[in-house]
Formats: C-alpha cells, structure tokens, sequence
C-alpha cells in the first residue's frame, strides 16, 4: 500500500519514527546477543549442572528415607 504525504513536515516524521523504531529493533538485538552469550557462558552450564545434581541428590535421599 503505497502512503500519501501532504507536505514535507509529515516526511520528516515518518523518516523519524521509523528511525526510532530501527533503533529499538537494534537494542533489542544487542539484549538478545547478550543474553544468549551469557547462557553459553561456562558459569552458566555448571549452575544449571548443580541444580539438576542438587534435585537428583535430593531426589534419592528422599527416596532412601521412605524406603
């Protein structure tokens, strides 16, 4: 659909808002690399390890106890 403009004025805006917008996309991408790069770290494989050990050990000491 093409977009009509009356004057210059509303181009300017148009030009402005869709600059806004492509920068917003652009920092949402960068929180996006962030994040991703943070979850490959190696901190954040041994956390989620010693969680899931921490469950497993739990898990059997429960079961040991009820046994």
């Amino acid at each position: 659909m093409k977009k009509y403009y009356k004057n210059n004025s509303e181009i300017q805006r148009e030009l402005k808002l869709l600059k806004l917008k492509r920068d917003i996309s652009l920092e949402e991408i960068k929180l996006v690399k962030r994040q991703f790069q943070e979850d490959l770290s190696l901190n954040s494989w041994l956390k989620t390890a010693l969680q899931a050990f921490g469950k497993f050990g739990i898990f059997n000491l429960t079961r040991r106890i009820l046994r």
